[in-house]
């Protein structure tokens, strides 16, 4: 008789699960009254508006300054070739800070990180409104970025804590839009308060911490613990009202999902060399380095190019908006449907590939959409000529977004915040590094060859994709192989 080791049957039982990695289209109801996926449609709906304002506050907060970004340095006597270190220093720390919030969060609570950062973020914006200096104005508004950033690598877990396999596209499809629809708005509502002589840009910085201290008070109210590690006391068998309020490490008063700080924290790093999320990355990263590009460059063409007074040049930010907004019926209706269409075909259990075929039509809109807006600009066609581009940029921003956050959801699952900390962390990283070369690049070759550059660099993004779609499941199962990391995850499990 062969004896079998016991790492060997592990890895052959995880690779089986692998090839048919989903959860089953109708799962058995769960029996824990603790477990997100027993609660009502009502609650779990809540949780989703109240975590996905929070997350719209965090990019807004990034770039609702743009409008200003001419302004802020006369009033400091700076350069305004330093005036963008307003948006940079927000994007980079808006992308490392989760490196520290996803252990805490896995050691403590969603929940309190939640309500703490959210805290912490109003008291930066605090600072930043009365900031004496161009330095401190940076410093608070980094911090105040660093502070808005838990949502980003938490929420696409908290869905996967709390939506069934049927309703994650819709869930990660509604967080992208208001992702996106900050990015977009903060624009647009910042340059109505720059542009009023009463308010002035400082007053930016007052709505952000009213709105955040407002947001803090929903997160208490409507946000109970959502992680979840099966391992709920049975004299906690029922669930009362007061156990939405509690401060625990996991609903229902658990072992906690991470058993310390240290190993949070150094859990994160194996997944750097997962080639699932290196290609993500890889991805994703190009498609926000275009975006923020766009957003950015669009702040200022409408105040140099076009010249619109800033209340009117925010306006133009409605362009995006419409983009980011169509991007849920077609990412989060459609995409769903198309996917369970897919596991009625296999039995009730699609591969997450099944999520991609329609980054075959988002991504030459995108790349349309950038050829669109430079080209126009430095022509100076007729003022709404780029903005079609806009919109269809942010509509691609949107639909990738979704489309990446999804897969991985169904691939990793219990490890997503995790996962996250490293997608959010690199592709920050990108987008902070050009927002460096924004006003020299448009300065000094126009916009026809930036934007045509990032037209090619936009549609070089997808080819990762494309080899995930054909090699995914064969490189998620020689991952289980090489990594125990990748092996596979489920709701519930703690590490």
């Amino acid at each position: 008789m062969t004896n079998v080791k016991p790492q060997e049957t592990l890895v052959e039982r995880d690779l089986s699960e692998i090839e048919n990695k989903a959860t089953e289209v109708l799962p058995n109801e769960p029996s824990d009254v603790h477990d997100p996926l027993t609660w009502t449609t009502l609650r779990k709906l809540t949780i989703l508006l109240i975590v996905g304002v929070w997350i719209l506050l965090g990019t807004a907060n990034m770039i609702i300054i743009g409008p200003a970004l001419q302004i802020i340095p006369q009033d400091f006597h700076s350069s305004f070739a330093t005036a963008t270190y307003l948006i940079g220093g927000p994007l980079l720390a808006y992308g490392v800070a989760s490196l520290f919030w996803v252990p805490i969060a896995n050691r403590y609570g969603v929940r309190t990180v939640f309500v703490v950062t959210s805290l912490c973020a109003g008291c930066m914006s605090c600072w930043g409104a009365k900031a004496t200096s161009f330095g401190s104005l940076v410093a608070a508004r980094t911090l105040a970025s660093a502070f808005f950033a838990p949502p980003e690598t938490l929420a696409p877990q908290l869905v996967g804590d709390v939506f069934f396999l049927k309703d994650r596209g819709k869930a990660m499809t509604w967080v992208g839009i208001l992702q996106g629809s900050g990015f977009a708005g903060g624009p647009l509502i910042g340059s109505f308060i720059i542009q009023n002589q009463h308010l002035g840009w400082r007053w930016v910085q007052w709505v952000m911490a009213i709105l955040t201290f407002s947001t803090s008070v929903g997160l208490i109210l409507l946000l109970p613990e959502t992680q979840y590690t099966n391992s709920t006391s049975t004299a906690r068998s029922t669930r009362s009202w007061k156990d939405n309020f509690r401060f625990e490490s996991v609903s229902g008063g658990g072992n906690p999902k991470s058993h310390s700080l240290a190993y949070g924290f150094l859990a994160i790093f194996p997944y750097f060399v997962h080639p699932i999320i290196i290609l993500n990355v890889a991805f994703f990263s190009l498609v926000l380095v275009v975006f923020s590009y766009l957003l950015t460059t669009q702040s200022l063409t409408y105040l140099i190019v076009y010249p619109f007074s800033i209340g009117n040049s925010g306006l133009t930010f409605i362009a995006p908006l419409i983009g980011v907004w169509t991007a849920m019926l077609f990412c989060g209706l459609l995409a769903d449907r198309l996917f369970m269409r897919w596991a009625g075909k296999e039995g009730g259990r699609p591969r997450p590939e099944h999520r991609l075929p329609l980054l075959v039509f988002t991504g030459p809109v995108g790349v349309g959409g950038l050829l669109l807006f430079g080209i126009c600009t430095q022509e100076r066609c007729h003022w709404i000529a780029p903005l079609f581009g806009s919109v269809l940029v942010g509509f691609c921003f949107i639909c990738s977004l979704s489309i990446s956050f999804a897969y991985l959801l169904d691939v990793y699952e219990a490890r997503m915040d995790t996962v996250m900390v490293i997608y959010n962390g690199m592709k920050n990283l990108a987008a902070f590094g050009i927002n460096y070369a924004i006003i020299p690049w448009n300065t000094s070759a126009g916009y026809t060859v930036p934007f045509v550059v990032l037209a090619v660099i936009l549609a070089v993004a997808h080819v990762p994709m494309l080899v995930i779609y054909f090699k995914g499941e064969a490189i998620r199962q020689w991952s289980a192989q090489k990594f125990r990391t990748a092996r596979t995850s489920h709701h519930g499990d703690a590490f």
